[in-house]
């Protein structure tokens, strides 16, 4: 039952109370059986309450008592607020070798804070969170890391984690099919990890339309207009300084769920996204390393977090069956092409200078693919105690298929080149309390050039890597 009726079913009852045993009793009655109608949707809120008129002025002074005595209190206009969050601690070990066997170690504790509200007010919804990391892909920090020192870190500083804004959205439910969110949003692409790292968040615009064509197919479509790096500035000539073009990312999605057979389901979609710095421009331009430098801190290439000459369609699906009882299984999968990836390719090697040779003769790889199975036990839609997953995938990577920015930053070490398999798994020791075990090996898939990636935990050029992360999550 939602606040305004409690409420309302709180003051009729003080006021029963005042009237006599036998109008309290009809009373209680009465509102009982409001309060299971609304529960079990035979009754909307605007028809239960028109069944409770005649007690305006009890229902006016309970709700200002209600007010009164809650602690936490949000604006009148304010429909519905939410608090919600997680901590999370993790265990977590990292490996690389390269080609010459160099070979790095890391062994390291990692928490994780993140700290938000929603609120609905008629048709506009809002989603404000905060969590640590002020890097896009990651929301960690490290055990003695003493990521936010502004100075050198010593022996014994603890110096504190910094909270910074994760989520700061408005949205609009323009209608029953369309919704628009505004500023700094989560993702709404229907992707993998492969692609777009779970962590990211894009700033700009973004909408989202779901229509039910028929009672089991579903089709959706979400368009992003995102600015990816830098303002838009354009100066007069003679003001002693060049124009700054924006790096926008527009992306548009087209998909269907479709409902087979009562245990079988499907969903699939297909996603178009463009840079709009499609060209390059000088230093820039992204140039791969090649895979034959080696030890600490060699080369991976120059500007390898240039974004020129991407172009990708995107196609990702899974198919679900659901058995009689808790368990359900789906097979997953992701395939890109670069349609500019031939572009990148030749502008690698245009700006390569002495590697130009070298990358020419290693090819043009610009597709990635990923594909995996899952099981879960769920006893019912909304998480339990004792439910469990696990799901297994591969995954390939062309150096010149994805955004090195953008890729998952755990497995593949933030690494285009790519190719391995993960396995994640997942048990529920609380109904809000999660245990996570992950695993990943690696390798570099075209030796003949480097690991690419930019903010890998790893300072190698790798030609191999593993992971290992244990979790604890609490939900709150």
């Amino acid at each position: 039952m939602n606040f305004k009726l409690r409420n309302m079913v709180a003051a009729t009852l003080a006021g029963s109370v005042l009237m006599g045993f036998g109008t309290s009793a009809m009373a209680d009655s009465t509102f009982d059986l409001v309060q299971a109608l609304v529960s079990k949707g035979v009754l909307t809120e605007e028809e239960a309450l028109p069944l409770l008129k005649g007690r305006e002025s009890d229902i006016e002074l309970a709700d200002k008592k209600v007010k009164k005595a809650t602690k936490l209190s949000v604006s009148d206009v304010v429909d519905n607020a939410k608090l919600y969050g997680d901590i999370r601690a993790r265990y977590e070990m990292r490996s690389g070798e390269d080609t010459k066997n160099f070979s790095e170690d890391r062994d390291r504790g990692r928490y994780k804070l993140t700290f938000g509200a929603t609120t609905t007010s008629g048709d506009f919804y809002s989603d404000l969170a905060f969590a640590m990391g002020s890097g896009g892909r990651s929301d960690n920090a490290t055990f003695g890391g003493n990521s936010n020192a502004t100075g050198a870190a010593t022996n014994g500083g603890n110096v504190k984690e910094a909270l910074f804004v994760k989520r700061a959205m408005l949205g609009w439910k323009a209608t029953d099919w369309l919704a628009i969110e505004a500023g700094r949003i989560a993702n709404p692409l229907y992707t993998t990890p492969m692609v777009w790292d779970g962590d990211l968040t894009f700033e700009g615009l973004a909408e989202k339309l779901t229509f039910d064509l028929t009672p089991k197919t579903q089709i959706f479509a979400n368009l992003v207009q995102s600015q990816y790096l830098g303002d838009y500035q354009d100066f007069t000539p003679g003001a002693g300084t060049s124009d700054r073009i924006t790096n926008n990312i527009l992306a548009f999605q087209g998909g269907a769920n479709f409902k087979l057979t009562d245990e079988v389901s499907a969903k699939a979609a297909i996603t178009f996204t463009k840079y709009t710095n499609e060209k390059a421009t000088g230093a820039r331009t992204f140039v791969p390393g090649l895979g034959t430098t080696t030890g600490t801190g060699a080369s991976l290439g120059t500007a390898v977090q240039g974004t020129n000459d991407l172009r990708t369609l995107e196609i990702p699906f899974e198919i679900a069956y659901q058995t009689s009882g808790n368990l359900g299984f789906k097979v997953f999968g992701d395939y890109v092409n670069n349609i500019d990836g031939s572009d990148r390719y030749h502008a690698a090697i245009a700006a390569g200078a002495a590697n130009a040779a070298a990358i020419r003769n290693a090819g043009n790889d610009d597709s990635a693919w990923l594909l995996g199975v899952g099981v879960e036990s769920k006893k019912d839609k909304k998480a339990q105690k004792d439910d469990w997953s696990a799901k297994i995938w591969y995954q390939d990577v062309g150096v010149y298929a994805l955004d090195p920015n953008a890729v998952d930053s755990d497995f593949m070490d933030s690494r285009v080149n790519m190719q391995g398999v993960v396995f994640k798994s997942e048990y529920l020791f609380r109904d809000n309390v999660f245990l996570n075990f992950a695993a990943g090996h690696a390798n570099r898939k075209n030796d003949k050039l480097a690991a690419v990636g930019t903010g890998g935990d790893i300072k190698l050029n790798l030609d191999s890597f593993d992971l290992f992360q244990f979790d604890v999550t609490y939900k709150f």
